[in-house]
Parts: C-alpha cells; structure tokens; sequence
C-alpha cells in the first residue's frame, strides 16, 4: 500500500535539516571571570559548627515541625542582625504551615543574585543535608555582612523541599522579574561526606535547561576550590533527558517561571543524606562547597551584565552546543515521510474501496483500554488510595514502592487488561472482518493514527518525538509495504523500533535509581500529580494501542507471503493482449 517513490521524495526537506544541524554549532558561552580567593572569606569550620548546632537545638526539622518553625525564626533574627531586611512568608500547604524567610541586602544596582537553600529536613536529624546547607547559607550572610555589593544578594532559606519544592515555588513568585535576577544558586548536600565530585544540576520540568554562561562559572569555581564537578551527560543522555524531562531540586520550579538557576549539589542529582549524623558532616567539603559558592556570587556581582545564557533549550557536545530549535525542526522533517505515506495508503485503499473505518474503531477500542486505566489511576489518586503526589518532581526515595502501591499497579494492570480483551472483541463482534488483522486497511488505518500521533508528540515534546522516529518508520514499513515482508521480519522490524524507546527508559531508571516496578511507580507519582500533562498522557495511550496493533499486524498470517495462494496474478495475456482489463470485465491486476 506504500508507495516508494512518494516516500523517498518526502525525505527531501529532512536531509535539508541534517544540513541545518551541521552548520548550526556554536560556540559554548565562556564563564565570567574568577574573583579573589575565597578561603579567608567562608569558614568550613564555622560553617560546620553551625549545622550541629541547629542539630542539636531542633533534630527533627521536617516540614511543618516545630524544629522547622524554630530554626526559620533562627534564620529570620540572624539576618537581620547581619544588616538583611527580612521578609517572613507563610503559606499551607497538605495540612501544613510552612515559612519561607528571605533576606535582601541592597547593592548599587536593582540587579539581584538569589542564593537559595531548603531549611526542611527529609529525614532525622539530616545534619550533612539541610542543616548544612543553612549553615552555609548564614555563613554567606556573614561574609556579606559590611561589605559593599554591586548587586542586591537576596538569601533565601525555603520551606517544603520534600512536599515538591513548594517554598521554592513560592519563591519564584515574590521574586522580581526574572530579567533582574542574574542568577539563582541552590544549595543542595554540601556537608555529605563523598568521594565523588558535586554535581551542577542544570534540568528543568520541561524542555528548558539552565543557562551555559551560568554553569560553566559554577564549574570554574568548583575546580578552583574543591574539584572540578561531575561530568555532565553526553549528547545522546542529553536527548533523553529532555525527551522524559525531571529536573529535581528547587532549580526545577525557578527554571519553569524563567530564572536562570543551578543546583550545587554535593551528594549527586538525587541525594540521600536524610539519616546523617552531626558527627558525619564532612568539613572539608562543607567548606570548598561554600567557598565554591561565595565565588560564584563574587563572579556574579563583578560582571555587570549577567553570564551568557545562550540557548533555552541546546545539546552541548564537547566546546560545541547545537540549539534546541534546529533539533526541533528535524523532528519534525523526519515525520513528514511517515505522515505523507500514511496518507497516500489511505487515498489508495479509498480506490481499492478497503474499509478503513472499522479499523480506526478497533484501534480505537485498544486506545480506550488503556484510557479507562489512566482514569482509574486518577480516580484512585483522588480518593486517597496513593499517597498525595508532590507539587514537583522530588526524589523517588521520598515516596518508596510499598505494599498499596503493588496493589494499585496490580489493579491497573488488570483493568487495562480486561479493558483491552473486553472492547477489542466487541469491536469483532460488530464487524466481523476486524477477525483479520492481515487485511491491508488494518495497517492503513494504524499507520495514519500513528503518525498523526507522533505529530501531536512532537507539538508538546519534539524530543520525545524524535525517539519515536525510528518505530513509526519500521512499524510502517513493516506493515504497509506490499507484498509484505516474512512474519520474522516484520517481527524484527517491530522489535527494532522499540530499540530507542527501550534504552530512554533503562536511561531514566538508571538516572533515578530505579528498578522497573518502582520505575512504574513513581510515573504513576508522576502523571497523577500533573508533572506529566494530560495530553502527554492520552498520547501514550494512543501509541501504546498503536504498538499492540501493529504486534498483531506483523505476527498475522499473509497468505501471499505464506505461499498458500499459488502463483500470483499475471499482466501478460495472449499474443493479442492489449494490457489490462482489455477483456471487458476482467479487472486489472496491477496495484494502483
């Protein structure tokens, strides 16, 4: 039903965007400059010193505690001992009363540099965590103190980092306009005792990522103090972190509302410090972390213009960075064949008068099965089956697999199943010729869904859509070609394109840590808590009906390919033959 020669054209305007990446690498944005050492400045002994004692004074700081309440007031009078005008910001939230307490000091200019640390502990006493990174957030207020700034410095200790970063959010709305603030730095882990180099947390919930000037400035101090940071993802990680997006840490919230922020993370992206003891803070690197930082604010209020932020959206590859929007346009180049053959095949079945309608209700049939499991997992969510999701993607070890949430996967599971087995045969029943999954409307019919769906994918996410190129073309190709390929390999062809969406997803377990069930897991945390959108949602339904459909297109039996039909049907006639149909009725059996 594919017709070659429209299909090979098609690809005219995506080798046109191959060009268009090659020649589109620039340059990444240099660091600013490195101010004078930091050593004499910030004191890791201080700093160190301070996080036992807020220890000691309140162990149990977690959201909404009285430790928390305690140590903000703490915060709050150190401030504004040190010269800060205080802001004090209380809000609810699940039940909770949380405080925010932000400090500015004025510099020359309106500019502003936000230095952002959460107060709220995960655990008990998370001493090398929390605690740490507010010591080191007075210990800033300290060096700052008297001295005189070309930029306002506002310092922030945020409440609510294990409800999704909800302070951090909150924040983001009291904040001035993000063309004011020159940088955000988060404190994340900074007296955890490890052998690995800090991280430099640059992702956000969405295609956005931290500006480059910014992370190569942070990077620069961290190789000037301590070490230099871990090595970022290569360029195909890169991809796949912005095809499945998560940016945990409050960077995530202040990159979504426009704030160029970073993450200064001394224990990797995802943490797990909650169970520290005071004796475990590791001073050395509490106090490199700190004078890393210091720098980088340094650097900051130097410059009077921000860093370079290049690209909202890039893929950095060595000293060269590929903007986001040539990738885009490849994306979609590369679906534009699909789509054109998808809707050439359905002009062709037309003619051939193939039904291709019943075929749309099978497909839709699957697609509701998985609908009614999605509205199950939002049904269970609201009536309080799961625990209450985050208000942003927060770390998976702060809502573990349990035992209900086995019983809910379980659940899901089944109703989908049930769902798929149920509708499906009603769809046969009322239109006997669905029995037949060889007949060629089927794949006609599958193949337009497909592809008018990878499209929409690629309107909300083109990177989530660019690993679904490879499927769309093996799947159609696999069922649309005539005669058709041997069972064995239209079944390699299925299996091949899942090869990319395969490895995306042993790529976010791997990130987060994972196993698959926990994996499920925590996308269920993820699409009932609204991180993933509704339409991202419904769109997986569809592709997912869409893989169950062409599994039974390619494992069907073609009886033209099975040798059970004889000969095929022969153009030449008699001597006298004057081409097809010259017989009267005899209609032709040349393919249209």
């Amino acid at each position: 039903m594919i017709e070659p020669r429209i299909y090979r054209a098609a690809f005219v305007p995506a080798v046109l965007a191959v060009v268009l990446v090659m020649f589109s690498l620039e340059s990444s944005p240099r660091p600013l400059p490195q101010g004078l050492a930091a050593d004499v400045l910030f004191d890791g002994r201080q700093a160190s010193a301070a996080a036992r004692q807020i220890v000691v004074a309140a162990r149990d700081r977690r959201s909404g505690s009285v430790g928390n309440r305690a140590l903000a007031a703490r915060v709050r009078g150190t401030l504004s001992t040190r010269g800060f005008a205080v802001e004090v910001d209380r809000f609810e939230r699940d039940g909770k009363t949380l405080v925010n307490v932000i400090g500015r000091r004025a510099g020359k200019s309106r500019r502003q540099i936000v230095v952002l640390a959460a107060r709220d502990a995960r655990g008990v006493p998370d001493a090398a965590g929390s605690a740490a990174d507010t010591a080191a957030l007075l210990e800033l207020s300290r060096v700052f103190e008297g001295r005189p700034s070309r930029k306002t410095l506002v310092l922030a200790s945020v409440d609510g980092s294990t409800l999704g970063h909800v302070g951090a959010r909150r924040l983001a709305g009291r904040l001035d306009s993000s063309d004011l603030v020159d940088g955000v730095l988060v404190l994340s882990d900074l007296g955890v005792r490890s052998k690995e180099a800090p991280t430099i947390a640059s992702w956000s919930n969405d295609v956005t990522r931290a500006g480059i000037g910014l992370q190569r400035t942070v990077a620069e101090s961290l190789r000037q103090e301590l070490s230099p940071p871990a090595a970022g993802a290569s360029p195909a990680g890169q991809v796949a972190q912005l095809a499945f997006p998560i940016g945990i840490g409050a960077q995530g919230p202040l990159l979504e509302a426009g704030y160029d922020a970073v993450r200064i993370a001394g224990d990797g992206e995802l943490g797990n410090s909650e169970s520290a003891e005071p004796a475990e803070v590791d001073e050395d690197r509490l106090g490199g972390l700190g004078r890393a930082t210091l720098r980088t604010v340094t650097a900051l209020d130097q410059r009077a213009r921000p860093p370079a932020r290049g690209p909202r959206t890039y893929i950095t590859a060595v000293t060269q960075v590929v903007p986001g929007v040539v990738l885009t346009l490849l994306g979609l180049a590369l679906i534009l064949p699909a789509l054109v053959a998808s809707v050439d095949a359905l002009a062709r079945a037309r003619r051939r008068r193939r039904a291709v309608t019943p075929w749309l209700m099978w497909l839709g049939a699957g697609t509701l099965a998985f609908a009614i499991g999605l509205a199950l997992a939002y049904l269970l969510a609201l009536a309080g089956a799961t625990p209450d999701p985050p208000a942003a993607p927060v770390a998976p070890g702060l809502y573990p697999l349990d035992t209900e949430g086995y019983a809910v996967l379980g659940v899901l599971v089944v109703a989908v199943a049930l769902a798929w087995i149920g509708l499906r045969s009603l769809a046969t029943r009322a239109e006997s010729a669905l029995g037949d999954p060889s007949e060629p409307a089927a794949a006609v019919a599958v193949a337009l869904v497909l592809s008018v769906a990878t499209l929409a994918m690629w309107a909300v996410n083109p990177y989530s859509a660019l690993i679904l190129v490879p499927a769309l073309h093996l799947w159609i190709l696999a069922t649309l070609v005539d005669p058709a390929p041997a069972r064995r390999t239209r079944l390699l062809m299925v299996a091949a394109g899942l090869l990319l969406p395969a490895l995306l997803v042993t790529y976010a377990l791997i990130r987060l840590h994972l196993d698959p069930l926990s994996g499920a897991w925590y996308l269920y945390l993820l699409v009932t808590g609204g991180h993933v959108s509704v339409v991202s949602s419904l769109l997986g339904c569809v592709l997912a009906a869409a893989l169950g459909s062409v599994i039974a297109i390619a494992s069907a039996r073609h009886p033209e390919v099975e040798g059970e039909t004889g000969e095929p049907p022969s153009v030449r006639g008699p001597g006298s033959y004057a081409g097809p149909g010259s017989l009267g009725g005899t209609s032709s059996a040349l393919r249209r």
